[in-house]
């Protein structure tokens, strides 16, 4: 059977033939099938039909199975059992959701309510009553007289002032182990009102021998609430802001925000940041954070491996090269743009054999594979490093040392970064050699071979770092410093020639006379007024002449402290260094004698404590107006009245006072030149005056503290200088003496027309004595009331002295004359050496009245009480300086807003 419409036959048709075709038998088709050609396949579909009957014999079985009844129920069977294990295991996943849900619905909210009740083990009653009294005191039910009385050291030290900024301070401490804790509990101790702790970790019994206040009882718990817990025990006043987290760069702005709390009306920005955290990573995060955003922060190195306490210093984080954790953390810091400026605590001590390191891993620590899961948390330390217990309190307690400074306004001068430079000291010795032995080439024309000063390198780094404080006094700045000479010395550059005599060829020179500058400032210096001459003020302003004078003044206090050999008395020439061809013989008989000396020395350092506590007691004493009550009263409140035949006490014209104000653009116009006891030495009194450049035309006004005359060889010709000049001068226990014997002589004239006692000294001088001299002699008070000056208060000039505590004019004329030292009880006064002088009782007693009662003080300037040096306290100035011994005539020289200096000349010995 032909069908034409198939001859383009197609395999995806051959089954449409078949569908499309019921009226085809199996014969037909297969005959089809047969017949079909096609030219690009001549193969028949064979695929096709074997598929067709596969397709038929599948569909059958499955139709037949599904008719079959046993199949049927078997398959109802399989339905219901996943059914029902389906409803089983839904029915328990609920039930296990809604468990868990109620467990979690009873478990505490992480608040700090409950913080401590989760953590840490169940409160004693001890802590209770803590907890309750520190709640009392924040909310301000405590007595603020019992806060400074507990803070009474800290207030003498800081001022009130200066503790009230301390209390109302917000301090953040970043890590609570052994340095963080150390200073957390000094900080609390000396009053900050405001610390926020931060720390992840907890307590460990390897912590204990670190941490200032966790105990065995505080293992496992945070640190955090550990410290907290144990300062409110000690000040229940301070507020606490603990948060036990970890920090990080993410949670900085959270952890570093304002101070607020829930029951706290302050709101304050931190006023600084202790970074204490061992954490390389997160240390650096920290201090890019506060230093980007201007908040003040101090960093404490590593306290590991170290055990000099001696060596740990504050300086800038670039200047500490010691440390490996400065060193890491310095390289970070670097990489993000911060290469200094922030302050930090590290030591300079050096590793060594025999010295602690850090510990290697134990090799099947490795072995086991990456050793980072060791760690706390990723990227925290994991090999041991030893820490010896006491170096993280030094560390801990230097930087709350600073913080406290800081805060309180008080002032703090490191050295800077503690470093011993002893290589910088020696070049400044050898450029001060050179200095010196070029002035004395240049200027004096001598030899400067083998010439030496009388300065060593230990000399210079005090200078350096005490006096100047590393810095130059002219500008400030801190690089190519040297030391170099501020005057041109008196008996002129070179070898001494008192030295000279003894065999030394050494220079006389006194580290009071060294200023410190920059290279280019010395030889400038050194050109102007060294060589050239022109005085200071041509050359510099007034505030680098007044910081010179400040700084060695300074120096020369501090002097006799430093000096075991001054403290002797030993000659400063001793300082020079002794010939290297002197004999053997000479050397060991040097050996000797600087052996007793030292010996003498330390014996008199062991007895020194001890006299001088028994001094301090003695002041006390002085000083106790309960004793003054019961003895009924000081000397002087029961005085006799002054004498007829003297002037008691005169006022200085006010219009010959200096200017209240500093003149800084001008030289002073007004000075008030003061001069010790000259005892008739007019050659030396004119060499004074002119060191201190005394014109009377210019606005000077010369006074004298009594003893003008005797014992000299001119004291007639110093009374007519003094009168010459219209000086003022107050009455000495020799003028009184000398003016007595004159009215003695006048009246045994009258009697009996001659003197029938033997003529002593003072009778040659009265009769030498014109009547002009007598009279002004005689109008010269016994107190002369100079006024109120700058910084001294009310000045007054006396011979002798005055008895603390008692009116001017209530003060008994001959006392004042001639006292020297006072009954410790009464305070009656006495001539004589030995006691307590009266100076320091009047010293301490302005001290106390200024600093209790805020009155304005007395200053006394007076003489008669000979001393080789001036003997200069705050409120007490001694000028007698045994000038016709020998010694020197001194001078106190008082200018424009009460500033002072003396000035000095030597003396001939003429008794």
């Amino acid at each position: 059977m032909d069908y034409p419409r198939y001859h383009n036959y197609n395999r995806s048709q051959d089954y449409e033939y078949y569908d499309d075709n019921p009226w085809a038998d199996n014969d037909d088709k297969r005959k089809i099938d047969r017949r079909y050609t096609h030219a690009e396949d001549s193969e028949p579909p064979r695929a096709a039909r074997q598929g067709g009957r596969r397709s038929e014999t599948m569909t059958s079985w499955i139709q037949r199975q599904a008719n079959s009844h046993g199949v049927q129920l078997a398959g109802a069977a399989v339905l219901s059992g996943v059914a029902v294990a389906g409803a089983i295991l839904g029915y328990q996943s609920v039930k296990r959701q809604a468990a868990v849900e109620e467990l979690k619905a009873s478990i505490p909210a992480w608040d700090e309510s409950s913080v401590e009740k989760v953590v840490t083990p169940p409160i004693s009653e001890e802590d209770r009553r803590s907890a309750l009294l520190a709640k009392r005191a924040q909310q301000g039910d405590y007595d603020d007289d019992l806060i400074l009385e507990q803070l009474a050291r800290n207030r003498v030290f800081l001022n009130d002032e200066g503790l009230e900024k301390l209390r109302s301070s917000f301090i953040i401490v970043v890590g609570c182990g052994g340095v963080g804790s150390h200073a957390a509990a000094a900080l609390a101790r000396s009053g900050v009102g405001r610390i926020r702790l931060i720390d992840f970790d907890q307590v460990t019994l390897s912590s204990l021998n670190r941490h200032a206040l966790a105990t065995l009882a505080d293992v496992g718990t945070p640190k955090v609430h550990c410290i907290e817990k144990r300062l409110q025990q000690v000040t229940p006043w301070v507020r606490f802001d603990c948060r036990n987290q970890l920090y990080s760069e993410a949670a900085a702005d959270q952890l570093l925000n304002p101070w607020s709390m829930a029951n706290d009306t302050v709101t304050r920005k931190p006023d600084y940041v202790l970074d204490c955290i061992d954490n390389i990573s997160s240390k650096v995060s920290l201090l890019h954070y506060c230093h980007s955003r201007g908040i003040k922060v101090i960093s404490s190195m590593g306290a590991g491996c170290k055990s000099d306490p001696t060596r740990v210093a504050i300086g800038d984080i670039s200047l500490s090269l010691e440390d490996p954790l400065s060193r890491s953390t310095r390289r970070r810091l670097k990489m993000l743009g911060v290469s200094s400026g922030i302050p930090v605590v590290f030591s300079l001590e050096k590793p060594g054999p025999g010295k602690a390191e850090l510990l290697p891993l134990a090799e099947e620590e490795i072995s086991k594979g990456d050793v980072s899961d060791l760690g706390v948390l990723p990227d925290f330390r994991v090999r041991i490093l030893p820490v010896l217990g006491t170096m993280p309190a030094v560390f801990g307690y230097t930087i709350a040392n600073h913080v406290i400074c800081e805060v309180s306004g008080y002032p703090n001068e490191y050295n800077p970064a503690g470093k011993s430079r002893d290589k910088f000291y020696d070049s400044i010795l050898g450029a001060l050699q050179g200095t010196e032995a070029r002035l004395a080439k240049t200027i004096e024309g001598q030899d400067p071979v083998g010439l030496r000063i009388p300065i060593s390198k230990e000399d210079v780094g005090y200078l350096i770092e005490e006096v100047w404080r590393s810095k130059s006094v002219v500008s400030g700045l801190t690089t190519r410093l040297v030391l170099i000479r501020w005057e041109r010395p008196v008996h002129g550059f070179g070898a001494d020639p008192e030295l000279l005599k003894q065999g030394q060829k050494g220079v006389r020179l006194q580290l009071s006379e060294l200023v410190c500058m920059t290279k280019e400032e010395a030889l400038h210096h050194e050109t102007e007024v060294l060589k050239g001459g022109k005085k200071h003020s041509e050359v510099y302003d007034d505030t680098i002449i007044q910081k010179v004078r400040e700084r060695m003044e300074e120096e020369r206090f501090f002097q006799r402290y430093r000096s075991l050999r001054k403290s002797t008395g030993r000659h400063e020439a001793d300082r020079v260094c002794i010939n290297q061809g002197s004999m053997t013989g000479k050397r060991y008989l040097l050996v000797l004698l600087v052996l007793i000396c030292l010996s003498f020395a330390a014996w008199r350092s062991l007895g020194y404590s001890t006299v001088e506590t028994v001094k301090d007691k003695e002041l006390d004493r002085a000083l106790d107006e309960g004793n003054r009550d019961r003895i009924g009263g000081w000397f002087g409140s029961n005085a006799l009245p002054g004498f007829s035949d003297m002037a008691h006490i005169q006022t200085l014209d006010a219009r010959l006072l200096p200017g209240e104000k500093k003149a800084w653009f001008r030289r002073s116009k007004r000075r008030l030149i003061i001069v010790g006891d000259v005892h008739g030495c007019k050659d030396e009194l004119e060499k004074l005056l002119a060191r201190v450049s005394f014109n009377r035309e210019k606005g000077d006004h010369l006074i004298f503290t009594g003893d003008l005359i005797s014992k000299g060889p001119e004291s007639v010709e110093v009374v007519r200088l003094a009168r010459k000049y219209s000086a003022s001068c107050v009455r000495g226990n020799h003028e009184d003496k000398v003016l007595l014997t004159r009215r003695e002589i006048s009246g045994s004239s009258r009697s009996t027309g001659s003197s029938a006692k033997r003529e002593t000294k003072a009778h040659v001088l009265a009769r030498q004595l014109s009547d002009d001299d007598a009279t002004w002699l005689e109008s010269c008070p016994v107190i002369l009331k100079v006024g109120y000056i700058r910084g001294m208060g009310d000045v007054v000039v006396v011979h002798g002295g005055l008895v603390p505590g008692v009116p001017l004019e209530r003060q008994d004329p001959s006392s004042v004359m001639t006292m020297r030292t006072l009954d410790v009880d009464s305070h009656t006064p006495s001539s004589l050496k030995e006691g307590t002088g009266w100076s320091k009782v009047f010293d301490e007693y302005q001290h106390r009245m200024v600093k209790e009662k805020n009155e304005r003080p007395t200053t006394v300037i007076y003489g008669h009480d000979a001393k080789q040096l001036p003997v200069i306290r705050l409120y007490t100035k001694g000028l007698d300086t045994s000038c016709v011994r020998g010694g020197k005539l001194t001078a106190l020289i008082i200018g424009d807003g009460g500033r002072q200096r003396l000035k000095q000349v030597k003396c001939k010995g003429y008794v």
